[in-house]
C-alpha cells in the first residue's frame, strides 16, 4: 500500500489535493517490540497516527519507576501527549511511548501540518475530529481508574483491550489500573478450586 492510500484509510479528507500535500511530508514508520517512539524529556515534532500494532504511553514518577499511562491499539489514534496539540507549545514532553507489539505508525511533521491547518478548513475540522476523540479516550480512561472498584476495572480493561491483557506485564497493568500487581496477579490467574 502506498503512502497516499494510507493516508486516506486514517485520515478522512475528501480531497486528494490534500492528501498530496500531507503525503509529502509524513511517512510510515515501521517499530519493532520494545523500541521507543520518544522518551521522556524528548521533543515531540511529528505527529503519530496508530495504523497497527499495540504501543503504550508511561512516565516515570519520583521513585524513578515507570507508570503505564494508557495503552493504543485503535487505528487513527494520535499518540501524542495533549500539551503537544497546542502550537507553539513544544516543551519536553513528560510521557514516553513504547512499541509492545510490532508496529507501523503513520508520522507527519508538525511545522507544515500546523501551518496546513490555517489555510485548510477541511482538514482543520479532521484536527478537531482527531483532539474530541483523544478527549474522549482520555476522560473514558480516567473515569473507569477513578471510579470503578479494583476489580471492575480490571474487567473494563479486559474487556477494552484483550489483546494487550494477553501480552503486556502484570506489572504494566497493575500500574496503568492504580492497583497492586499482586491484586491484579489473583485476578488474572484464580486458583482453581
Amino acid at each position: 500500500m502506498i503512502k497516499t492510500e494510507i493516508i486516506e484509510a486514517l485520515v478522512p479528507l475528501k480531497d486528494p489535493a490534500l492528501i498530496a500535500m500531507l503525503a509529502h511530508f509524513a511517512e510510515i514508520h515501521h517499530y519493532k517490540k520494545g523500541e521507543h517512539i520518544y522518551d521522556v524529556g524528548d521533543m515531540q515534532k511529528k505527529i503519530y497516527i496508530l495504523w497497527s500494532g499495540i504501543l503504550r504511553c508511561y512516565f516515570i514518577d519520583e521513585f524513578q519507576t515507570d507508570i503505564t499511562d494508557c495503552f493504543m491499539t485503535d487505528r487513527f489514534m494520535a499518540a501524542n501527549t495533549a500539551d503537544f496539540f497546542v502550537e507553539g507549545n513544544r516543551v519536553p514532553s513528560f510521557v514516553a511511548m513504547e512499541a509492545l507489539t510490532d508496529m507501523r505508525v503513520l508520522e507527519i511533521d508538525a511545522d507544515p501540518l500546523f501551518s496546513m491547518l490555517r489555510r485548510y478548513p477541511q482538514l482543520a475540522g479532521v484536527y478537531v475530529n482527531c483532539l474530541q476523540n483523544a478527549l474522549n479516550f482520555q476522560n473514558e480512561i480516567n473515569y473507569k481508574r477513578l471510579y470503578l472498584p479494583g476489580k471492575e476495572r480490571y474487567a473494563w480493561f479486559r474487556e477494552k483491550w484483550p489483546e494487550v491483557d494477553r501480552i503486556a506485564s502484570n506489572r504494566q497493568i497493575a500500574t496503568f489500573l492504580g492497583i497492586r500487581s499482586e491484586y491484579l496477579s489473583r485476578l488474572r490467574h484464580p486458583k482453581k478450586k
